[in-house]
């Protein structure tokens, strides 16, 4: 496979969605530092790894579907549009995907023979969650339950693993302390749905933004975000977290800013903006919290 052809393939991943796969692994991880435990740079590295090739995965598994449903045209937004521009085959785009499967699994044997046998049957669960999210009949993608099953398994199962790698055992606290990014995550498609609003209707999707309307999807994306930041001021002064948690009141103008942008735009081209930045904002949380569980281990 020549150079150019592995560009168009790294492009199809869609690398900008990486560091959504990142910082809950780091939220996680980080999390676990204020415990007594001996850290574990192999087991880190190698789940980190399999997120992201699970990410990649599933973002292929999306491109292909929903080229194949008729949903991506060239000018859609938030494609790579390697298959609708002719610069992949749907079917290399899917064979990508298998590949990159594959290779997150042959690492999910090595992290289950170094703990337990229920790290593979949970990662499994994931693989098909990322492959049905867009997959199949019934797309999770298309339902109303998009945003709890990506905040779901993106933001509370992806920390609450991380915590697991390191500590060997999960907790209520770790559980909370998923709930920020449990919440953003899912801000992320649920801006993605107030953007596509309209294409999704005459598609035949039912997310939460058409059963509910624009109106209150936008309401709901800021309780799901004001949430966020009461909860980050809740672990700053308790256990779960330290002073350091309220960083994250350093992007509440970035939060105006996107709930704003919704409010004011209707056409998708000038909403795109602002998904972007809704995505932007979630990373950034997900990061000031992992720094906040560092700054409190080294100064407390």
């Amino acid at each position: 496979m020549d150079k150019s052809k592995l560009k168009e393939f790294f492009l199809c991943t869609r690398p900008h969605s990486y560091p959504a796969s990142v910082a809950p692994v780091l939220v996680g991880t980080t999390f676990a530092l204020g415990y007594n435990v001996q850290f574990s740079y192999l087991k880190f590295i190698l789940f980190l790894v399999a997120c992201l090739l699970i990410q990649a995965a599933t973002n292929l598994f999306n491109e292909y579907y929903d080229y194949k449903k008729g949903l991506d045209k060239i000018d859609s937004e938030g494609i790579s549009g390697s298959i609708v521009k002719g610069h992949l085959s749907s079917r290399e785009v899917m064979q990508g995907a298998i590949l990159l499967y594959f290779l997150a699994f042959v690492l999910g044997i090595v992290l289950t023979m170094l703990t337990s046998y229920y790290i593979l049957i949970i990662g499994l669960i994931c693989m098909l969650a990322g492959y049905f999210y867009t997959g199949g009949s019934y797309p999770i993608a298309y339902s109303p339950f998009g945003e709890i099953v990506s905040g779901f398994f993106m933001g509370t199962v992806i920390i609450a693993l991380s915590f697991y790698f390191q500590t060997e055992y999960i907790n209520l606290d770790i559980i909370i302390v998923s709930l920020p990014l449990f919440l953003m995550i899912g801000a992320i498609l649920l801006a993605n749905n107030i953007r596509d609003l309209e294409n999704d209707k005459v598609s035949g999707r039912r997310t939460y933004a058409i059963l509910v309307g624009r109106e209150y999807a936008i309401k709901s994306l800021a309780i799901g975000i004001s949430i966020m930041y009461i909860l980050n001021i809740i672990f700053a002064f308790t256990k779960l977290g330290s002073l350091f948690n309220l960083l994250v009141l350093l992007t509440i103008p970035l939060a105006l800013k996107i709930i704003k942008g919704f409010r004011k735009n209707t056409d998708k081209k000038t909403m795109a903006p602002f998904m972007v930045l809704t995505a932007k904002l979630t990373i950034f949380v997900g990061f000031i919290m992992a720094l906040a569980n560092i700054l409190k281990f080294i100064v407390y």
